[in-house]
Formats: C-alpha cells, structure tokens, sequence
C-alpha cells in the first residue's frame, strides 16, 4: 500500500497551482512580452538600446531573478531577459521537448531567431549558466561574450537534495512537495547570505511560476538529462571571453567550481565575491552590477 500511495503521489497527483492567481507587480512594471515558436511561447522583458545582452532565467525561476541587472544594464545595451522552456512564464509547444543540453541550447538559439538577435552577450546563473555555456559553445558565431554567475556546467555531482531527484518516484515527489511557499521561502534563503534582501514581493514573485505542473515536471528532468560531462570536455576550446563570477558563500556550486571553470577556460576573468551566495545578483546586485557593466562594455 505503501508503494503504491508512492508511485501515485509521483505520477497521479498534482499539486494545485497555486502561482496562477498570482498577478506579478514587476511584470506590471516591466511589461511582458512573447515570442511565438514551434518549441514553445517565450515569455521575456526587454529595455534599452545598443548591443544585445540576454540574461537567460536562472533555473527554477522567472525574469524576476535578474530584476536588479535589467534596467542597470540596459543604459548600454538592448537587454532581453528571457524564461527557457520549464521555466517562468514560458508556455512549451513541443511535447517532445527532451529538457537535455540538445533541447536547451536550442531553445536559446530559437529565442534569439524569434526575436531577431544574431550576435549576443549571454550571461546565465546556476542551471542558466550552463545553458549558456552549451550555447557558446555550441554557436560560438552567436555569443560576443559569456558571463557565468554560480554556474552549473562541471561535471561534478550536485548536493544531496539535487542528487536525489535523479530517483524516479523520489524526484517526482520531492519536487511537487517543494512548491509550498513556506518551502521555497527556505530553499532561497539556503540560497542567499543577506536574507533581508528575500522580501515577501520577491519570494511571491520566485514562488508563483514554480508551481505551474509543466514547470514541476521540467525540474526532475533537467536534473536527470543534463550532461555536464559535454561541457566540461569543451571548455579547453572554448574561446569566448568569459567572466566567471560567484559568491564565496555558495552552498550549491562550492566556490572552488569557479577556480576549475578559469583554470580550464583559455579566456577567462574570475570575481569571487564576499559575502554571497549562489544567487549573486539578488544577494550582492551592486558589485554584480559592476562587474557585469565593466565586462559587458568591453565588447561594445
């Protein structure tokens, strides 16, 4: 009875979707926009004028998570920040999208297509790094420079809770019983040094999207299908003027990872930052902002 209540919590229940009701106060501020594809409709916000920069949504979260970059940088650049497939807004089309680096790093090069950017500065965070990562390498014609915030893309194991939803009936349950507010709300708290920056607005605003089943889904299924071991092979050859940026407090990707990304990378520029953690950008937006700006302009 036991194992049977097991496989039908991991693949007949479904949590409610709590986030629907939820009306984002940014995106009213911003102004969402969609770019319609075969793989999926893209949800992502834009601001500024010059050279394009895209800020890929970091992984199990929204647009909302490089809030304090968007309008900073877009004093330079046309900024795009954009939710992948499985993340935020994002509607998927695709039902044999495969959440895997081939699906992923097409994603990217379908988004910039829909939106008519053939040449990008890409900077991602976490999951999203990685994804930007495989994209440069991938299409290194398409990316002018490479920002990696506590970025995934080593082939190493993740933390035991990441680990663990790579076991089927395990990651299915695990993941959906993660989406209560009062879950995530100490997930992003592991996340982060300065707490007082996880207001209630911006725990609402990383909150609502995770709840969406398709979302829920994309969570085990990237962490099963994506194959680190591709781009660590690469990063030898890889020659796009990258900026490895990362908090020295984070608990998901130990700073150490930063050290073995610019040792392996032939053109890298590693900042360890104090006092963060994996989520820089919320954690410490002023030096991210900095660094970000001074790397960005370079390629101008």
């Amino acid at each position: 009875m036991l194992v049977a209540a097991l496989v039908w919590g991991a693949y007949g229940w479904q949590p409610a979707e709590g986030g629907r009701a939820f009306r984002s106060p940014y995106l009213a501020e911003v102004g969402s926009r969609y770019a319609d594809t075969p793989i999926a409709r893209f949800h992502y916000i834009r601001a500024g004028s010059g050279t394009p920069v895209v800020l890929l949504s970091p992984g199990g979260t929204s647009v909302i998570g490089w809030k304090d970059q968007f309008e900073v940088l877009a004093r330079d650049h046309t900024v795009y920040v954009v939710d992948l497939p499985g993340q935020g807004y994002t509607r998927l089309k695709d039902a044999g999208f495969a959440f895997d680096l081939d699906a992923m790093t097409t994603a990217v090069g379908a988004f910039l297509d829909a939106v008519g950017v053939r040449r990008a500065a890409l900077a991602g965070n976490s999951w999203s790094g990685g994804w930007a990562l495989a994209f440069a390498q991938r299409h290194p014609e398409r990316v002018t420079r490479l920002a990696l915030l506590d970025a995934t893309g080593l082939d190493l194991p993740g933390t035991w809770m990441w680990e663990s939803l790579k076991i089927p009936v395990i990651g299915e349950l695990a993941v959906k019983l993660s989406t209560g507010k009062s879950t995530v709300r100490s997930m992003a708290e592991g996340m982060m040094v300065d707490k007082r920056r996880l207001t209630d607005g911006l725990l609402d605003e990383w909150w609502a999207p995770m709840t969406f089943h398709d979302n829920i889904r994309a969570t085990y299924l990237l962490e099963r299908r994506l194959d680190w071991a591709q781009t660590e092979r690469a990063l030898p050859a890889t020659r796009t003027p990258t900026l490895v940026l990362w908090g020295r407090q984070d608990t998901v990707q130990p700073v150490e990872r930063a050290h073995r990304f610019a040792e392996l990378l032939p053109d890298a520029r590693l900042q360890i930052l104090d006092g963060c953690g994996h989520a820089p950008q919320l954690d410490c937006p002023e030096p991210v902002n900095r660094h970000l700006r001074a790397f960005f302009t370079d390629s101008r």
